[in-house]
């Protein structure tokens, strides 16, 4: 299974049926399809049909069965021809002659002897069929070295990434060094570095440098499809994947059609944590995490939960998603949160408040038409005011329209609020209608543009954005 996809990601239920589909990361960025990754594959590519994500996949062992040469066969003898040889000496040839006349007779083509010096009469040569087919397999000498199965297969890679993005008159801007080293065919050493301006992007909402992962990954020899990761993670890049409406860099403009809303108030970005994937077969797939609700060391709690559980069915992949954890400073909610009373002259959020998030995620691809549909809903409730919020969203995008890896997306979606208390509030409702295209204008740059209608109409965007990106590992 295999999606279109430019986030690059560590995990795909997948991880591209013929999907275009690359995620960001090992994690990952989602270009193309990612095929399943039945052991530990790394991130990845959105590719060529629909897939899950998977956490950064690793190298499958090498080796096998060691392979043996056969069993040398004795050549086979077969009657003296008819007409011997004739015992007279043949002279060395001096000049270009006529190639030796085979025994009419012989029941088998006769071998020439090598000429023989005048006056030495030839050695009769026995003529040998070769019964035995050459063996397929390699032969493998006595003393030839075996492979090492401890030995990484992937070769380790570093990737940097420039994306300037303009809407109206609000820019953002992120250069991402995204670096992936396996270890061995079990381990994976990884992390990103993010330097940002603005907050378009949905998976890098702090600005300036930091620290976006920093990560090991590990899978078991026996189990491949369980994976285990452990430090600062991206969680955007594990839960609530979709194909078609996640990477900032590559798809739709606005955040409400990244990473669901409702899970993103609910501390689903970078933090640490430790995770535990789990591909029980192509069609299912399960994921948890345990993370420190504050993304500061120095604020360490293991006081969040995530979880997730994708299925596949044909085309279509459905995930739910529920999380839990702190506010711990990030003030994140719907609007109108932060304009009700809780006493003591004190109004909005705390940092100690309990959040919990529901999220629905689905997608479809349509493979005759070269389409991508997707929906989601989310739920955010803080459980110290007892109020909550519902976000939505839904569109579709169209692949390779004008020329190859190209995109053509239309959506619609409503951020994070409360009905009742934006009425309230007497409040615009905050939703977006967003045409966006996408193309790639050089090897290794690509030009997108975007009109959006925001807040019921009231307001037309024009948007601009300008991604590049290049492998720079060493020695390459």
């Amino acid at each position: 299974m295999s999606y279109p996809s430019q986030m690059s990601y560590p995990s795909q239920m997948a991880t591209p049926i013929a999907y275009p589909y690359s995620y960001p990361s090992a994690p990952a960025v989602y270009p193309y399809p990612i095929a399943p990754t039945p052991a530990i594959a790394f991130p990845t590519a959105p590719a060529a049909s629909p897939s899950f994500a998977q956490p950064p996949s690793f190298a499958q062992p090498i080796g096998g069965p060691t392979l043996t040469a056969p069993f040398a066969q004795a050549p086979v003898a077969l009657p003296a021809p008819v007409a011997p040889f004739p015992q007279t000496p043949v002279p060395f040839p001096q000049a270009p002659v006529a190639p030796f006349p085979q025994a009419p007779t012989a029941p088998f083509p006769q071998t020439a002897p090598f000429p023989q010096a005048p006056g030495v009469p030839p050695a009769p040569v026995p003529v040998v069929q070769q019964l035995i087919a050459p063996s397929t397999q390699p032969f493998i000498a006595p003393s030839a070295q075996p492979f090492i199965d401890s030995s990484a297969v992937t070769p380790p890679s570093v990737r940097l990434q420039g994306v300037y993005l303009l809407q109206g008159d609000e820019s953002s801007a992120r250069a991402r060094l995204t670096a992936v080293y396996p270890l061995t065919p079990n381990l994976l050493f990884g992390g990103s570095l993010d330097l940002t301006e603005g907050e378009a992007f949905a998976d890098s909402q702090t600005e300036g440098l930091s620290l976006n992962e920093l990560y090991l990954a590990a899978s078991l020899p026996d189990l491949p499809n369980l994976r285990f990761v452990i430090g600062q993670l991206d969680l955007t890049s594990y839960f609530d994947r979709n194909s078609f409406a996640k990477d900032g860099a590559s798809q739709f403009f606005n955040p409400i059609f990244q990473t669901n809303p409702a899970l993103s108030a609910a501390a689903i970005g970078s933090r640490p944590s430790v995770l535990v994937n789990w591909s029980l077969n192509d069609n299912i797939e399960a994921r948890a995490a345990a993370f420190s609700s504050a993304r500061s060391i120095s604020d360490f709690q293991l006081d969040g939960f995530a979880g997730e559980l994708g299925l596949r069915f044909g085309n279509a992949i459905i995930r739910g998603t529920y999380t839990s954890g702190r506010d711990a400073g990030s003030d994140s909610g719907f609007n109108q949160i932060f304009g009700l009373d809780r006493g003591d002259g004190q109004f909005g959020i705390d940092e100690n408040d309990r959040e919990e998030s529901y999220g629905v995620n689905a997608e479809v691809f349509i493979p005759e038409l070269s389409l991508g549909l997707f929906g989601r809903y989310g739920r955010y409730d803080n459980r110290e005011l007892d109020e909550g919020g519902d976000t939505f969203s839904a569109g579709l995008t169209f692949l390779d329209v004008f020329s190859r890896n190209d995109r053509l997306g239309l959506a619609y979606g409503r951020a994070l609020s409360n009905e009742q208390l934006r009425r309230e509030q007497d409040e615009r409702r905050p939703d977006v209608l967003e045409l966006f295209y996408d193309f790639r204008a050089l090897p290794n740059l690509n030009l997108g543009f975007s009109v959006q209608q925001r807040d019921e109409f009231s307001e037309t965007i024009l948007g601009v954005r300008v991604r590049s990106e290049f492998d720079v590992t060493p020695g390459r």
